[in-house]
């Protein structure tokens, strides 16, 4: 899969959690199905897709595992949000919070606050 959650090799295929390769957990599987189900239905209405940025934790999550598919034990490895090697790399790049205010300025400082209540028409 893409950093849109689409599959590879497909135009209208979209995958989350995981199926999408190498996310374990429930938050992980809500965040990737949400963002798999926007793309697929702007995809259907031929809207523009969403790419989350780095700057959150979940664009910076599909980032990491998107370049670990390059390395030799990528298709081993699994990401969680919940603890191991991805959770260590939140932690150093400052992206972990249970803050919901410090979270929900980081959405808004993105600019995609509300971006999944918005009307596709």
């Amino acid at each position: 899969r893409d950093e849109f959650m689409r599959a590879v090799g497909f135009e209208n295929l979209f995958l989350g959690g995981e199926k999408s390769g190498f996310f374990v957990g429930h938050t992980e599987a809500i965040t990737t199905g949400s963002l798999a189900g926007y793309n697929a239905a702007m995809t259907a209405l031929g809207g523009r897709m969403l790419k989350l940025p780095e700057s959150l934790a979940t664009g910076d999550l599909l980032s990491f595992a998107q370049q670990a598919l390059n390395e030799e034990d990528g298709l081993r490895r699994r990401f969680t949000f919940a603890g191991g090697e991805y959770f260590r790399r939140m932690e150093v790049k400052g992206l972990y919070s249970i803050s919901p205010k410090e979270i929900r300025k980081r959405v808004r400082d993105s600019g995609l606050e509300n971006i999944y209540n918005k009307a596709f028409m």
